[in-house]
């Protein structure tokens, strides 16, 4: 309770001090400083660095937007962003999806991050079952998840579909919060198997656990972090998250596309994280955990994720496509000879077409 206390003084004080800052850069910045202004929040632990948002930074003041990224802890990510304490906050899908879909005042909008995650497993355990990698040998095993996990969601899907377990009959699951706590779990042989976030993969192998596999080979390509907002400041702001989609849709092309020892560099510059650990988290293929960051909203994709939880809202009373689209086919416009943009397009159709009433071709 002391802590949880500490905490909130701690997230009152930061947040006063950004919204007494920005309220100085407002009164002095009226005339000639950016038109819109957005304060992000994201996770204090894990995922350091976001392309999106880092190279996004080329195009702000393109859009006359000024764009802030504080941290605050994880479960308090969502009341801040519902009672407008921060504009919105990209982490983790199951957790504004459960927050949603229980009525918070947030909106699900764009996307932050596909894949990442992976499965490290104590390494008595992985002795003694030389075939644990294979989830079909997983009976009788515990797997310790952070709450509203997507890897939990994920993962038990692939269990009962591809195989034949039933997940917490077969297959028990421990909630633990913080990542660091979950490896610690499994180092001890109070669970088997971790479902981790990738800033901790290496962590975990220095403590000796054995690596198993990344989260994509249960389920490819699965949607992970979205971009959410506050829902009042979305509708009535709507001009400003617009024009921040326009900025993440260059982005990522330059992600995808740019020189990446040229990036590495910049984006080390721009966010002070080491070159080394910029190039290990975004482009070594051995350690991206199959991660990627698309700024495509994927509303098939976290329909799919919704559909497990088993909540009475519908999803489509806090997601929205539409102001991506419109970003999109702006984009478009603006570089109308640039192909990138049109295999973004046909990606947007592919994997959003599943919103009622879908008026997109």
């Amino acid at each position: 309770m002391k802590k949880r206390i500490r905490n909130q003084i701690l997230v009152f004080i930061t947040l006063s001090a950004i919204l007494a800052v920005s309220c100085k850069e407002k009164k002095s910045e009226t005339l000639s400083g950016p038109r819109y202004s957005l304060t992000f929040a994201k996770g204090a632990s894990g995922h350091a660095l976001n392309p999106l948002f880092e190279l996004g930074k080329r195009y702000y003041a393109e859009y006359d937007l000024q764009v802030n990224v504080i941290p605050l802890e994880r479960e308090q990510i969502f009341e801040s962003e519902s009672i407008g304490k921060v504009d919105g906050a990209y982490n983790d899908l199951a957790f504004p999806l459960k927050y949603g879909g229980t009525g918070g005042n947030i909106v699900i909008y764009g996307g932050a991050m596909n894949g990442g995650m992976a499965l490290l497993a104590n390494p008595k355990v992985a002795a003694q079952n030389p075939d644990i990698k294979n989830p079909a040998n997983w009976k009788g095993l515990t797997i310790t998840v952070q709450p509203f996990s997507i890897g939990e969601i994920i993962s038990k899907a692939a269990l009962k579909t591809t195989y034949n377990l039933e997940p917490e009959k077969d297959v028990k699951y421990k909630i633990i919060q913080g990542q660091p706590e979950e490896l610690a779990a499994v180092q001890k042989g109070n669970a088997d198997i971790v479902i981790i976030g990738p800033d901790f993969v290496e962590t975990g192998k220095n403590m000796g656990l054995t690596y198993l596999f990344p989260l994509v080979s249960l389920e490819n390509d699965y949607v992970c972090c979205r971009q959410t907002a506050n829902c009042d400041k979305f509708k009535n702001e709507t001009e400003a998250y617009l024009r921040l989609l326009k900025a993440h849709i260059r982005a990522f092309k330059d992600y995808k596309t740019g020189d990446k020892q040229a990036l590495v560099k910049e984006m080390s510059g721009t966010s002070g994280v080491d070159e080394d650990w910029v190039y290990d988290y975004l482009y070594d293929l051995e350690k991206t955990q199959g991660r990627s960051h698309n700024p495509d909203p994927n509303y098939n994709g976290s329909l799919a994720v919704y559909e497990t939880l088993e909540l009475e809202r519908p999803l489509t009373e806090f997601f929205n496509i539409d102001v991506y689209a419109q970003a999109l086919t702006e984009i478009k416009k603006e570089f109308p000879k640039d192909s990138f943009y049109k295999e973004m397009w046909d990606f947007f159709i592919a994997h959003n077409n599943k919103y009622p009433d879908f008026k997109y071709k």
